[in-house]
């Protein structure tokens, strides 16, 4: 399936509590070929220029294309995960 792979780039810091959640589950889909997963780790000065040139200032947040998903909790994550394995 990774012909039809999406694009999706998560934003993350490493003192971020529910960033490794949404890094496992997404890792998870990578794995499975149904994402090309781009890592932005705020925490460095190269991420931070990433999300500073994108207005990402909160974490964890999912990329796909001209969508910003901001995870505030499981629920969040779930429904992008949903619409990542259902194409949507």
């Amino acid at each position: 399936m990774s012909d039809g792979a999406s694009e999706v780039e998560l934003f993350t810091h490493p003192i971020c509590s529910g960033c490794q959640e949404a890094v496992d589950a997404l890792r998870k889909l990578q794995a499975q070929g149904m994402v090309r997963l781009a890592m932005c780790n705020l925490g460095t000065p190269k991420g931070r220029r990433r999300a500073d040139e994108l207005g990402v200032d909160t974490v964890p947040t999912i990329r796909r294309g001209e969508r910003y998903d901001v995870i505030m909790g499981n629920a969040d994550l779930s429904r992008v995960l949903k619409e990542l394995t259902e194409g949507s």
